[in-house]
């Protein structure tokens, strides 16, 4: 199994090999390595495009391929009417909020504010308490750890209050997960064991949907607590790679994160207090704490590592659950 689309050259281990399939790719990736003054020799075999470039131009031969895969690219949705309906509904929430925000200042004398929009930052924390804590897998002497990092998110929240102390939220957020994957491989003709570590940050966009609940303790301050689920939208794939070289030799290995079956949508509840201050001009506070799983384990990651002839690829699935602190500022009427 290959993640990429090139590799080192199986007789000669000095030059790699880059792969297209599509006729336009490969004149494209000819053409930027022309205009960076890179060496190579093109050949065509089974019903692909194969381009040599020597180890000592990989880099800059790197970066070519990754711009004739971002032009051709398919887009984050793909499908047509999905993406429009997405850039729609966020449209219509913005004009939710401006509508509900402009009616609510209009008689903000004879009713209170229905409308209220937040902009949030959230951090997300490693807590093994709330089940996101580190995973270790092991398959054909590759053992694979992962360890989440603190990451950080932002978002657009809509809140919709009703006469009594029950309220809706919706809105738009996007998160950067941060994680550390730490490699050790045990050729079996080695010892000691082989080990490197390296860094991904994967991205979703997510839609909340939450019911809520609010405690008035003063006139000022309320504890507000709510209950619902997302839809989270991941993004493509992210992956990275690298090697180390032993004398003549050369181990190449790489990890991949956000693989998954399906869609997410995962339970979520919320609990924290709100600040208003007396001049409803003035912008109030929200400071609270998330919590989310999701229904199954359907988002994984995987590892490979390459050694000469020995080869080992292991897979761990991540972690259903999550938490972390979100700070909000309401926007006044």
């Amino acid at each position: 199994m290959r993640w990429t689309n090139y590799f080192i050259h199986p007789g000669d281990n000095r030059y790699y090999v880059f792969t297209f399939h599509e006729d336009g790719h490969a004149d494209d990736f000819e053409a930027m390595l022309v205009t960076e003054n890179i060496s190579f020799e093109r050949h065509q075999e089974d019903e692909q495009w194969l381009f040599g470039i020597a180890r000592s131009h990989f880099q800059r031969a790197l970066h070519c391929n990754h711009l004739v895969h971002a032009k051709y690219r398919t887009k984050f949705i793909p499908v047509r009417g999905l993406r429009y309906a997405l850039l729609i509904g966020t449209a219509a929430v913005l004009l939710l909020a401006l509508v509900g925000a402009f009616f609510s200042r209009s008689r903000a004398q004879a009713q209170p504010v229905k409308w209220e929009l937040g902009i949030s930052t959230v951090g997300v924390f490693p807590l093994e308490a709330a089940g996101y804590e580190s995973i270790e897998a092991s398959n054909q002497g590759l053992t694979l750890q992962w360890q989440p990092k603190f990451s950080s998110g932002f978002g657009v929240r809509l809140h919709r209050n009703f006469p009594s102390s029950w309220s809706l939220e919706t809105g738009l957020e996007t998160l950067r997960m941060k994680s550390d994957w730490g490699l050790t491989f045990q050729p079996e003709s080695q010892d000691p064991a082989l080990a490197d570590t390296l860094s991904l940050r994967a991205g979703r966009y997510r839609l909340p949907l939450l019911a809520q609940t609010s405690v008035p303790i003063n006139q000022q301050w309320e504890l507000w607590a709510g209950a619902g689920v997302c839809l989270d939208f991941l993004l493509s794939d992210v992956f990275t790679t690298s090697y180390q070289q032993e004398e003549i030799f050369y181990n190449e290995y790489q990890v991949e994160e956000n693989r998954q079956h399906r869609w997410t949508v995962p339970l979520r509840a919320e609990f924290g207090g709100l600040y208003q201050p007396r001049d409803r001009s003035k912008p109030g506070i929200y400071v609270g704490c998330i919590w989310w799983r999701e229904w199954s384990s359907n988002r994984w990651g995987e590892a490979q590592w390459e050694r000469l002839l020995e080869k080992a690829d292991v897979r761990l699935f991540m972690p259903q659950a999550g938490f972390a602190v979100e700070a909000r500022i309401i926007l006044p009427p």
